[in-house]
């Protein structure tokens, strides 16, 4: 389902949190709304699923109009045929994995075939074995995937993730980044990302919209936003960027230690050396800045060294 959005705006009392958003999320896409918190994002997914009216704008999937504003449409959440993965699981404590599962079907009245729409739900996330299993006795992991199940259970066209991952542990987080990316793709859905973590966005997503005080700065592949970012916001925001000056900065994997011809030579300090397992990031003072590089081997701090730039890694915003 490809998802359309229209000069968006959205307001409550004089603050505006939604500026004139205009967005093209591809059919079976994963894209991801990445920002920091109150810029926007949840917002704007809940605009999508129909929890939150815009004060204008327009809303289509595929070529059916969901909310406009001058049309006087307005679709009902449960009509858009979305499904919606929240933050803390929202999981019945009452009620085991395969009924968790069955709610929503038993709520809408689509309880035809039930028992093999739920099966297979809980087979596609790996939980075949837990259909009986209360809540309390799931780990994390489990837990977020029967709330996948929930939603995929439905057969929608879409699916909403609204920071699907936070509560879980780095590992955790991990490894469901995996499996959530590898679930969506096997099922060929649309799946729309809210975080606020890079990581998360760069590792999972077919195309990042970064946002910033409710209207988006970049939108487009994350290898393009973290190579060529369009504003200085993005090029702060995402990753390290070590600044030359006000409008030129390079990422700190491109810098060299040694000397090399028709290279940059910027003379720095080093502060201090952070030991990451494979390698080391170098902490250094480049007149008033604070650069980052990466080295083999550990620096002493005070030391003084030449940093050799390819003119093509210097970024210009």
């Amino acid at each position: 389902m490809k998802i359309s959005l229209h000069h968006i705006h959205k307001s409550y009392g004089n603050k505006s949190v939604i500026r004139d958003v205009s967005l093209i999320i591809d059919d079976a896409s994963f894209t991801t709304l990445l920002g920091s918190s109150g810029c926007g994002k949840t917002t704007l997914l809940r605009i999508i699923s129909g929890l939150e009216c815009p004060d204008s704008g327009e809303v289509y999937f595929d070529d059916r109009c969901m909310f406009s504003q001058s049309k006087g449409i307005n679709i009902s959440p449960e009509k858009r045929g979305l499904g919606f993965v929240f933050q803390d699981f929202s999981l019945w404590p009452h009620m085991t994995a395969f009924e968790n599962v069955a709610f929503g079907l038993r709520a809408t009245g689509h309880t035809e075939n039930l028992e093999e729409k739920v099966t297979t739900a809980l087979h596609a996330v790996q939980l075949d074995d837990k259909a009986d299993c209360y809540p309390h006795q799931l780990s994390g992991g489990q837990q977020q995937r029967v709330s996948f199940a929930r939603a995929i259970v439905i057969e929608p066209e879409c699916i909403l993730f609204d920071e699907p991952l936070s509560a879980l542990d780095a590992l955790l987080r991990e490894r469901m980044r995996i499996e959530l990316r590898e679930l969506v793709a096997r099922l060929n859905i649309t799946a729309v990302f809210v975080t606020h973590d890079q990581t998360e966005a760069m590792s999972m997503s077919d195309k990042i919209a970064i946002m910033e005080n409710g209207h988006i700065e970049q939108y487009d592949v994350p290898e393009i936003i973290y190579n060529s970012p369009k504003t200085p916001f993005v090029a702060h925001f995402i990753g390290l960027s070590n600044w030359i000056d006000e409008h030129h900065m390079f990422r700190p994997e491109k810098s060299l230690s040694r000397t090399k011809l028709q290279y940059h030579t910027f003379p720095a300090q080093v502060l201090s050396s952070q030991f990451l397992g494979n390698t080391y990031q170098i902490h250094l003072k480049y007149h008033d800045e604070h650069w980052t590089c990466l080295s083999p081997y550990k620096m002493a701090s005070g030391k003084m060294i030449s940093l050799c730039i390819d003119n093509a890694d210097i970024i210009q915003v």
